[in-house]
């Protein structure tokens, strides 16, 4: 008789925990991914190397609904020479942002993020779609994933 007291209360104990514990509970959805950029000027080269385009790497701002973004974050990688920047623009209320692009006090050029939104029944994935700079359409280098802004 014991023993089928003990059987029943882990039984129930069992049940109890497989009923609180639901499938979204172990299921996280990754962070979006940074959009990563690098700037070149019109002849492809880093413009942070010509003294005359009056830019620095440390004078570059993002402002995002008129206010600063200081989710900016820099690197430098070799294969492409250059200085990247990686931001992380999901907006977790809209499927487009736009972000302007401070590169000095008379240089502002305007980068637009589209993603797309997918609600699942756990979590919110997103990805992203499009990318336009100064209304320009763009597309990832494929060995990178990196976005070219030609800023000069």
């Amino acid at each position: 008789m014991k023993t089928n007291h003990t059987i029943a209360f882990f039984s129930l104990l069992l049940l109890l925990s497989a009923a609180a514990c639901t499938p979204c509970a172990t299921m996280r959805s990754d962070p979006p991914a940074p959009v990563s950029f690098y700037l070149v000027d019109a002849s492809g080269s880093n413009p942070f190397n010509n003294p005359n385009a009056g830019m620095h790497p440390d004078s570059v701002q993002l402002i995002l609904d008129g206010e600063p973004f200081n989710y900016l974050f820099t690197g430098t990688d070799e294969k492409v020479n250059n200085l990247i920047f990686e931001t992380y623009p999901v907006m977790y209320t809209k499927s487009r942002v736009r972000m302007l692009l401070q590169l000095n006090s008379k240089n502002t050029d305007t980068l637009d993020i589209s993603y797309t939104v997918n609600r699942g029944k756990c979590y919110t994935d997103y990805t992203y779609s499009a990318f336009y700079f100064n209304g320009k359409e763009l597309k990832r280098q494929p060995e990178t994933g990196y976005l070219q802004l030609q800023v000069l």
